[in-house]
């Protein structure tokens, strides 16, 4: 088969040879050839002449307009029918032929937008003129639908090529509008792909050449590969083909912006691709050219070149910028649309935004389909400041394409700056979904692993950097978890990319970090900011270095106070030393002095922190950290015992009243002094009651002025558990939980639920405190585990969970260093408690081994009571007379009863191990008893059964003894028939034989042998069965008569055997039985 290389694999060589010729005959006969596609001149008027001069027919003037019409020059086309239809020699039906060119050659010059409302008008006169004379005729049904697509009339035109096609349904002119109306105005690519290749299949070699429509709607179907070699196909059928050329070139575009792998390739592609566009026929006059050359003019920032240009297509179609749609082209709409855009574009790189929308606007006027205009409307409105209009625009930009990465990562953007916790919800949902969107673009689910490998980097759209700092700072009062996962992502996606990091987020993740209690993570991230600072000043000189420096150094040294104290004083020295004024590091230094280092005395400290409070009176921070140290250290250099509340009060009055450490420090004074408030009565009652309502008033101002402060919160949950309403506190503290991860909340859920006497609970809490928190030795939370376990072992009365109480504060004690009296204290009290509790339980609950270590530990006890109240103790926790009255109790009385409880315990035991070995000896015994009736028992059994057996054996001996004796009498009786049939014998021969006296005596013998062996058998019982009674009846005529018939000892025979094997059987079933 030949290769379809070219048309003449359709046509022929011969004929395609001669494609584009009009074969003219002169009136001399000759034949001129002119060929209508290389030698068509400019002026028409030569072959006008030509014509005229020859006059020639109807025909060939169709043929020269249409050829002028196919190279695009319609005024000449119409020049030609003119004249033609000024032609005298011409019948009224060439004059029709002639008006039906004209027909299409308006329709031809309204497709491509020249005058548009007049060659409309006269195509339509035209049209019905000839629907009147002939409205069945399939041209002016054709152009009756082409009438109408131009029109706008989809559904009217759609229905006329309907119908023309059902009647013939290889017309291929009405598939091709079909498809026409397919592509360009129901979208429907499928269908347009269908009837296309319809055409296609009809005829190859058509124009237009339907392989363009096949490769458009293979595009929008995003089978790119099918719709290239589509394109090509066509150039290769015909060289000339501008359309083809176009869409080639194209995507050979769209290749390079989306298939480059490296800017190299894409510099590369980008080159080539615009060579061949300036290569292009008429490429300075074609629209679609010249708008891909402004993309180019536009990324080089040469803004007045792609002005020119876009002004100039404005011009050509409309000759302003604002002309009514409805007399514009589809095509020409959408190219009036573009050039707005870009003239959109242009405005707003010059700043310019309020031109910018009004270009935009007009773009979306001309097509509303236009996403670049609308995306740009709406950044134009929101670089006016108008961000609610920019929301309302990018909202419905959203409705209409919802994976649109540009509107969903600009709606995400506006929401998050929204003070509206329902708008940040949905920026978090925007923007992961941005983000999702992102990374799946350019996938193809059905394309190999080994093409999806080679594909990965293009098939991933650059992820905004600011996309996931938002989302990360969006969930920073959320998930603090999450927001550092995006805070590692937003680094991730830089350095795949080969792209810096700024040195902002790494200190933002370090910060994160610190808040996460991941202390070494946090020091990496921070030293490696410090890192790229130097780098990057040694690089450039920029102030902003030396202040992010200072605030990363100091972020540094508050990672390091844990690990390394000694590098984080250094880190804060030097911090002080650049810049004096950096108070924060001063006050850690400060800080570190008070409980770690101690290198300076309280009364220096205090003097450091007022000279520093003289120079910034207004300093909140010194304010603050001066108000926790009257606080914390006042009593002990001599403050005022009020001085702490004096200073918060004046922070409040004289410097900001909404200060919230100060109002904290005051609620948190005033429930303090509620607590102090002793004695009952209403007055006192009142008092208490004044001091919670002053700080509950704190605490809430605290909130209104910061609602995320859980401080507050949590002081206000104490409060409410204090004045017995435990219910509400517990979930404050429960909603404080879930947003701060804290060891006091947990602490203070553990006591709000150890009061409503949910131990297991407390016990959670407390453990998760003491676990996550902690090393697992802080001696206070074991204190309180060993309180919880303490108070469910008094509610629930179970001595194990006292003894955990018990090992708890036994515990908390070797942590603590063993000296502190409280701790001591505790111990010895849950040892008498342990120890009371053993008395009280009934004597039969009781174990010896606990009531001995019981008495163990009460010692234990008296001998710490005597301790802690003897003279060596400075601070007892109690009383030295009470702690000395507890001790002679337990001396007294309690170790009398735990003796008496385990002499008492012990009695019990004994008797309980008595009863136990009696009953297990008459147990013994009654088994022993059962052993030995048991026993006897199967000896009897099988002495039964070797008497049964025996009695067996002796009857299966009878047994074989009858049957031998029936054998013996059955060869009896056959002798005795055999003498019988000689006997016979002789008779018949009349011969006389002499008897065998020998042979009757030896047959009477054994016949006197068998009745003596009968005689001796036993008679039948009475149960035996009535076959058996005839018997004793046959026997008694074998001894009257000697002499039997034949006949009648065959009968008597078997009678004898049968009554043998019955009795035999009898005999055997019945020893069974017995």
């Amino acid at each position: 088969m030949d290769d379809a290389s070219d048309i003449s694999y359709y046509i022929g060589s011969q004929a395609a040879d001669t494609l584009g010729n009009l074969d003219v005959t002169l009136s001399n006969g000759q034949i001129v050839s002119i060929n209508l596609v290389e030698e068509l001149p400019d002026d028409p008027n030569e072959l006008i002449s030509f014509l005229n001069e020859e006059k020639c027919d109807r025909k060939y003037w169709i043929s020269v307009a249409r050829a002028y019409s196919a190279s695009g020059k319609l005024d000449e086309a119409t020049e030609v029918l003119s004249q033609a239809s000024k032609q005298p020699s011409f019948s009224d039906a060439d004059r029709l032929s002639i008006d039906s060119s004209f027909k299409w050659l308006h329709l031809k010059y309204v497709s491509q937008g020249i005058n548009r409302a007049e060659h409309l008008s006269a195509a339509n006169e035209l049209i019905e003129r000839d629907f009147k004379s002939a409205p069945s005729d399939v041209n002016n049904l054709l152009a009756k639908a082409t009438y109408y697509g131009l029109e706008d009339m989809a559904d009217q035109a759609w229905e006329i090529y309907d119908g023309i096609w059902k009647a013939d349904p290889k017309n291929c002119f009405a598939l091709l509008g079909k498809a026409h109306i397919a592509l360009n105005k129901t979208k429907n690519y499928k269908s347009g792909l269908r009837l296309y290749q319809q055409v296609l299949l009809l005829n190859p070699i058509m124009k237009p050449d339907p392989r363009i429509g096949i490769g458009i709607c293979a595009w929008m179907l995003n089978d790119q590969e099918m719709a290239v070699n589509s394109w090509k196909r066509a150039l290769e059928i015909d060289s000339s083909n501008t359309a083809a050329k176009l869409l080639i070139t194209l995507s050979q575009f769209n290749d390079a912006f989306n298939k480059s792998l490296s800017d190299e390739s894409f510099i590369t592609s980008y080159k080539e691709c615009l060579i061949k566009l300036r290569d292009l026929p008429h490429s300075s006059e074609d629209t679609t050219i010249l708008l891909a050359f402004v993309s180019y003019y536009y990324s080089k920032e040469q803004y007045d070149i792609v002005e020119k240009i876009c002004n100039n297509i404005l011009q050509k179609y409309s000759g302003s910028s604002k002309v009514h749609s409805s007399k514009l082209t589809p095509y020409q709409s959408k190219a009036l649309s573009t050039a707005n855009s870009w003239l959109g574009r242009v405005s707003f790189a010059k700043g310019d935004y309020t031109q910018s929308q009004r270009s935009f606007h007009e773009a979306i006027r001309l097509d509303d389909n236009n996403l670049i205009a609308k995306l740009g409307l709406g950044l134009s409105q929101a670089n006016r400041g108008s961000n609610e209009e920019a929301i309302i625009t990018f909202e419905s930009v959203l409705k209409t394409n919802p994976k649109c990465l540009e509107v969903n990562y600009s709606l995400g953007i506006f929401y998050s700056k929204s003070k509206s916790r329902k708008k940040q919800d949905l920026a978090i949902s925007i923007l992961e979904r941005y983000l999702r969107l992102s990374n799946n673009l350019g996938s193809n689910p059905t394309a190999s692993k080994k093409d999806d490998d080679e594909s990965s980097l293009s098939s991933k759209e650059p992820i905004v950097l600011n996309a996931l700092l938002t989302l990360s700072r969006l969930y920073e009062g959320r998930d603090l978890n999450q927001s550092l996962t995006y805070l590692s992502k937003a680094i991730e996606s830089r350095t795949q990319v080969g792209l810096s990091v700024p040195i902002e987020v790494y200190n933002n993740l370090g910060v994160m970090n610190f808040f996460k209690n991941n202390l070494d993570e946090a020091k990496e991230n921070f030293e490696f900011a410090v890192q790229n600072i130097r780098k990057e000043s040694e690089e450039k000189s920029d102030p902003i270095f030396d202040d992010l420096s200072l605030t990363i150094d100091y972020n540094l040294a508050r990672s390091q106070e844990v690990s390394d104290e000694k590098a984080a004083i250094s880190i804060y020295k030097s911090v002080t030393e650049r810049s004096s004024n950096y108070f924060s590091a001063s006050l850690r230094l400060l800080f570190l002095d008070c409980v770690s280092t101690n290198e300076s005395t309280k009364e220096q400290i205090r003097e450091r922190i007022e000279e520093l409070l003289e120079e910034n009176p207004a300093n909140l921070e010194i304010r603050s950290f001066y108000g926790w140290f009257a606080k914390t250290f006042g009593k002990r250099i001599g403050m005022k015992q009020d001085a702490d509340t004096e200073h918060q009060k004046k922070t409040l009055v004289e410097y900001d009243s909404h200060d919230s450490y100060a109002l904290l420090s005051l609620a948190n004074i005033y429930c303090i002094m509620a607590r102090d408030v002793k004695g009952s009565g209403s007055a006192v009652a009142e008092k208490r009651k004044k001091y919670y309502i002053r700080a509950i008033e704190l605490f809430t101002k605290v909130i209104s002025v910061d609602s995320k402060n859980v401080y507050a919160a949590q002081g206000l949950a104490i409060v409410y558990i204090e004045n017995k309403d435990s219910q509400k506190g517990l979930e404050i503290l429960r909603k404080i939980r879930d947003s701060l991860n804290d060891i006091s909340v947990y602490l203070n859920l553990g006591h709000v639920l150890l009061e409503l006497k949910q131990f297991s609970k407390s016990i959670e809490n407390y453990e998760i405190a003491l676990v996550r928190f902690t090393s697992g030795t802080d001696s206070k939370i074991l204190s309180f585990l060993g309180r919880a376990w303490y108070m469910r072992g008094l509610a629930e009365k179970d001595l194990f969970y006292l003894k955990k109480a018990l090992d708890y504060a036994q515990e908390a004690q070797k942590q603590s260093g063993g000296s502190q009296a409280s701790l001591r204290f505790n111990i010895a009290y849950v040892q008498f408690q342990i120890a009371e509790f053993i008395t009280k339980i009934a004597v039969e609950q009781r174990n010896v081994d606990d009531i001995k270590r019981a008495i163990e530990g009460l010692n234990e006890a008296i001998e710490t009571l005597n301790s802690l109240a003897s003279d060596d103790e400075a601070h007892p926790p109690y009383p030295k007379s009470e702690l000395k009255s507890r001790a002679n109790l337990g001396t007294t009385t309690l170790a009398n009863r735990l003796n008496t409880c385990l002499e008492e315990t012990e009695e019990y035991i004994n008797k309980v191990e008595n009863k136990l070995a009696e009953a297990k000896r008459l147990r013994q015994e009654e088994a022993a008893k059962r052993l030995e009736e048991e026993q006897n028992r199967i000896l009897r059994q099988k002495q039964a059964e070797e008497e049964l057996a025996k009695e067996r054996a002796k009857l299966q001996e009878q047994a074989q003894q009858w049957v031998e004796e029936s054998r013996a009498f059955v060869e009896e009786d056959k002798d005795d028939q055999l003498f019988e049939a000689e006997s016979a014998k002789d008779k018949e021969s009349g011969k006389k034989k002499p008897a065998k006296k020998g042979k009757k005596g030896k047959k009477t013998k054994k016949k006197n042998f068998i009745d003596d062996s009968e005689e001796e058998q036993a008679p039948p019982t009475p149960s035996a069965s009535e076959d058996e009674a005839p018997a004793p009846t046959k026997r008694k005529a074998e001894e009257d008569d000697d002499v039997v018939p034949s006949n009648k000892r065959k009968a008597l025979s078997k009678d004898v055997i049968e009554d043998s094997d019955d009795e035999l059987d009898d005999d055997l079933f019945n020893g069974e039985d017995a």
